[in-house]
């Protein structure tokens, strides 16, 4: 008998709008939560093409969205105004409707490098982000999770440990790989994981088939494996064909 899967909570829908609608009403329904035990609540968000019609989905949502703050997972290196920044993806489909007033926390400043912006970055980021409240996270299909790849420490194996280890004090890293074009940061899994609420939320069977292989190997080194087996509470897949 082979290993036991990590365990991990699964809502299934049949297509992506249905997804999008029970994820923005479970999202919502944890900061409202989160508002009432403490007066404010703070959401950290995945970038990239998936998440756009849930994003548009907890727009509408109604609660005190003044006292919200919404931060990306990670960020690309590039201005807001760029079309690949997830800061400007948050502000066109997020930002708007109930939400419109909520507040974003950017990660990029304008430095040639996020290794010059790393010290304060992490120190806004720490003081007003962090514990999260929620945090909603994709997956790439090499099973990249935020701006944590599988290369992560190719040359400095020291980053590798601290992005993905559970639990430390870096919320935050500067981030470079051969898969992407861009300079990144990224929160790490020790930051991501002060949310008490955390979310996986993933399209497409070859994704799924990742996600399944990262659930049951143990041989598996993939960042969501990180995920899974580190995350002090079972993750909550929310999963479309």
């Amino acid at each position: 008998m082979g290993p036991l899967p990590l365990p991990l909570h699964e809502r299934l829908f049949d297509d992506g709008d249905q997804l999008a609608q029970a994820l923005a009403r479970q999202v919502a329904a944890d900061l409202r939560g989160a508002l009432a035990r403490h007066g404010e609540a703070c959401v950290a968000l995945s970038g990239g093409n998936t998440p756009k019609r849930f994003f548009q989905a907890l727009s509408l949502q109604t609660l005190d969205w003044a006292r919200v703050t919404v931060l990306p997972v990670d960020e690309r290196w590039l201005p807001p105004s760029h079309p690949r920044s997830n800061e400007k993806l948050l502000r066109d489909h997020l930002l708007q409707n109930n939400a419109a007033v909520a507040r974003v926390l950017p990660m990029y400043r304008p430095t040639e490098t996020p290794e010059a912006a790393l010290m304060p970055v992490l120190t806004r980021i720490a003081n007003e982000g962090l514990p999260l409240d929620v945090a909603v996270l994709g997956m790439g299909e090499d099973g990249h999770v935020a701006s944590l790849f599988p290369d992560l420490g190719r040359d400095n194996p020291a980053l590798r440990e601290i992005g993905l280890q559970p639990q430390g004090r870096a919320p935050v890293i500067a981030v470079r790989t051969q898969a992407m074009p861009e300079p990144r940061m990224s929160l790490t899994l020790s930051a991501l994981f002060t949310a008490p609420a955390l979310y996986l939320h993933i399209e497409g069977a070859n994704k799924r088939a990742l996600l399944d292989t990262a659930q049951r190997d143990p041989r598996c080194t993939l960042p969501i494996r990180a995920v899974l087996s580190g995350a002090p509470v079972p993750p909550t897949l929310y999963w479309s064909p």
